[in-house]
């Protein structure tokens, strides 16, 4: 069970398996597989965050709380895909550090630890 994360700005590879974008808007140019908007954070925290109205770890533990314990079924879906399939998380940010397909891979990793999770 392999996960990766990266970029959505990086080239594509076949490493990458089922490339799964969790941004809640794309561009038709974006290369992915699956597009999971339920994933990504609401305008109002990113934009909050990105206004430094909020440090990290508030953005965090909020995007924690407003999605990823609200959205248990697209977790799953994620999970039973990585089954026979490996995945890539895709957003934004070109580094991982202060990025939410970073918590998500985190929470995945952490409902089975099974999970060889590569940070990209």
């Amino acid at each position: 069970m392999r996960l990766l994360t990266k970029s959505i700005q990086a080239k594509t590879n076949k490493q990458d398996g089922i490339r799964i974008c969790i941004m809640r808007r794309i561009k038709p140019e974006f290369e992915f597989d699956i597009w999971m908007p339920a994933l990504a954070p609401s305008t109002r925290l990113l934009k909050t965050y990105h206004e430094g109205k909020i440090e990290w770890k508030e953005y965090e533990k909020r995007f924690i709380k407003t999605v990823l314990s609200k959205q248990k079924k697209y977790l799953k879906i994620i999970l039973d895909i990585l089954k026979k399939n490996s995945v890539t998380l895709l957003c934004w940010e070109e580094t991982p550090e202060r990025c939410h397909r970073r918590l998500t891979a985190e929470r995945l990793k952490k409902l089975n630890h099974r999970i060889s999770l590569i940070l990209k």
